[in-house]
């Protein structure tokens, strides 16, 4: 009756997106990644989480249908065709690719990702497969992380104009 799995259903064993999500943002406030970690009222069926991070102000959409994690305008003052851009396309793109660690590498199996620039804001995409919500949490904060890295290191005048970083 119980079988391999403790007696749980196979709709049991299923993660519920928006608490998976809910879990792992508040995890990284609880041990201070994040400051001022909030949820906004729900809009359209897009989830909206806030939070300081890197000095600067993020917000976080998540559709719970689709398992899209939204970074929109994450980086302002981007064109599409600006060497900065096509820099950023192509690492975001790179991000899935076999070349990189386990540890750092998203995992098409798991999530899909995506940079993109409108309105002249460079935005992120990760789109979490059913069941993996958490895992796109995860990944979606590691990518940004490194996108900052990315930026301090081959563009550090962007950061100088963009987010005040010391120009040393």
């Amino acid at each position: 009756m119980g079988g391999r799995h403790g007696g749980r259903s196979r709709a049991a064993r299923r993660e519920d997106g928006l608490a998976a999500v809910r879990e792992r943002l508040q995890g990284y406030a609880d041990r201070g990644v994040f400051r001022g970690f909030s949820e906004e009222p729900t809009r359209g069926g897009r989830h909206r989480f806030k939070f300081l991070w890197l000095n600067t102000t993020f917000v976080l959409s998540y559709v719970p249908v689709t398992g899209a994690l939204f970074f929109r305008e994450l980086l302002p003052n981007v064109s599409a065709r600006s060497s900065i851009g096509i820099a950023l396309r192509s690492f975001v793109k790179s991000r899935a690719g076999l070349n990189v660690p386990d540890h750092r590498r998203i995992d098409p199996r798991r999530a899909a990702v995506q940079g993109y620039v409108r309105s002249g804001a460079f935005s992120v995409v990760i789109t979490a497969k059913k069941n993996y919500h958490g895992y796109g949490v995860h990944r979606a904060v590691n990518l940004i992380q490194e996108i900052f890295v990315q930026l301090h290191a081959y563009f550090p005048e962007y950061m100088v104009e963009n987010f005040d970083a010391p120009q040393e």
